[in-house]
């Protein structure tokens, strides 16, 4: 992506052969309080828990026998190939409301677990990773507590949080109050996108699932295209993204624009440093 990245509210840091530097200083929220959205990226810690720590052949319903396909399998969930829809037909897309707190204190239904298309077809869906969620849950008890041992504290990561204080939560403001983050990490929906942490142990995730021979579980649930590798979050009123390309980082988040907003910036900040660097 070509032309200047854009003003307004975000956050950004790039990580080249000389390490890591800052793009843009903390400013307006992310100056007032310190813990930011991941929304998808979660997803991350989720897939590579997964991976390390259950037969991804093994199909779901061994592990929840309720699940009405008993074809779909564990790498199904965790590569986006289960034919699953996005969402269950119970939770509904509004401008004005949070539409996942009917997931708030109830379990997921499994037998809205049902594909909509083809499996082995690629669709992303949450509903595939609040699964995962829930048979990280039935294995190890507590899906949360299975990716705080596999996957935050070898990264270094302190601050993450599913339910953090309000006075800690990076939100932009409407007419003077801040925007209501979607209720992910309190519901059945939180391993699909429920992760908050601050920026500095965002990169510190950027860090440590791409680190230089790395088992490739680390970034199982990333995206990849041509020499590319990214991973991205977008909620109520932020985005997220995780990019990497030509030996460059970037870590990118952002507050109240348009769904692809961190994407483009990210993209915009990796071209532009390989361009800079002489061996780009």
């Amino acid at each position: 992506m070509n032309g200047n990245v854009p003003g307004g509210l975000w956050r950004a840091s790039l990580r080249a052969a000389d390490g890591w530097r800052t793009v843009r200083e903390p400013n307006g929220p992310y100056a007032d309080a310190s813990l930011l959205e991941w929304g998808s990226i979660t997803k991350g810690l989720v897939g590579t828990t997964a991976s390390i720590t259950l037969e991804v052949e093994r199909p779901v319903a061994d592990y929840l026998p309720a699940v009405p396909d008993a074809a779909m399998t564990i790498a199904d969930l965790v590569h986006h190939t289960s034919g699953l829809p996005r969402v269950p037909a119970t939770i509904r897309d509004s401008l004005f409301r949070d539409p996942y707190r009917s997931a708030v204190g109830v379990p997921l239904d499994l037998a809205a677990a049902l594909p909509v298309s083809p499996r082995g077809q690629y669709v992303y869906p949450n509903l595939g990773y609040a699964l995962l969620g829930a048979v990280l849950d039935e294995v190890h008890g507590d899906w949360y507590a299975a990716v705080r041992e596999h996957v935050l504290q070898p990264a270094g990561i302190t601050s993450a949080a599913l339910e953090p204080d309000p006075s800690d939560r990076v939100m932009p403001r409407l007419l003077g109050r801040a925007i209501r983050p979607w209720m992910l990490g309190a519901g059945s929906f939180a391993a699909a996108g429920g992760v908050w942490s601050t920026f500095d142990d965002l990169c510190r995730y950027a860090d440590w699932a791409l680190e230089p021979g790395a088992p490739s579980c680390r970034t199982v649930s990333w995206q990849r295209s041509g020499g590319a590798v990214w991973i991205n979050g977008e909620v109520r009123a932020a985005g997220a993204v995780i990019a990497s390309a030509g030996g460059v980082t970037a870590v990118v988040h952002a507050l109240a624009k348009a769904p692809g907003a961190a994407d483009r910036i990210a993209a915009t900040l990796v071209e532009q440093e390989v361009r800079r660097t002489p061996e780009g």
